[in-house]
């Protein structure tokens, strides 16, 4: 499973963990770089909203304040997103089998 969040980031999984995957370009090839694992998805995505906010430009509690709103925004659009894809993907297999 590969959920984009945004250009810069996406949630993959496997059999036993959720992996925060960072874009990067290796020898002119777009390609991704595991930089955690959790065992729950929870912690990923509360890991991935401070990583976020920690990279941001902000200098001040104003602009931190901001860079927390924007991720916040960044983060729910994204999953929301995959949510109703997920569902639709469900029900399109439900309908199939009937």
């Amino acid at each position: 499973m590969n959920l984009p969040i945004n250009e810069q980031y996406r949630i993959s999984s496997d059999a036993n963990q959720w992996i925060l995957q960072k874009s990067r370009t290796r020898k002119g090839v777009k390609d991704w770089e595991s930089i955690s694992f959790h065992g729950d998805v929870d912690d990923l995505i509360k890991h991935l909203g401070n990583r976020m906010v920690r990279e941001s430009d902000a200098t001040t509690l104003a602009e931190a304040l901001v860079a927390i709103e924007n991720v916040t925004t960044t983060l729910s659009q994204a999953l929301t997103t995959q949510k109703e894809t997920l569902k639709e993907a469900s029900l399109g297999r439900m309908n199939d089998e009937e």
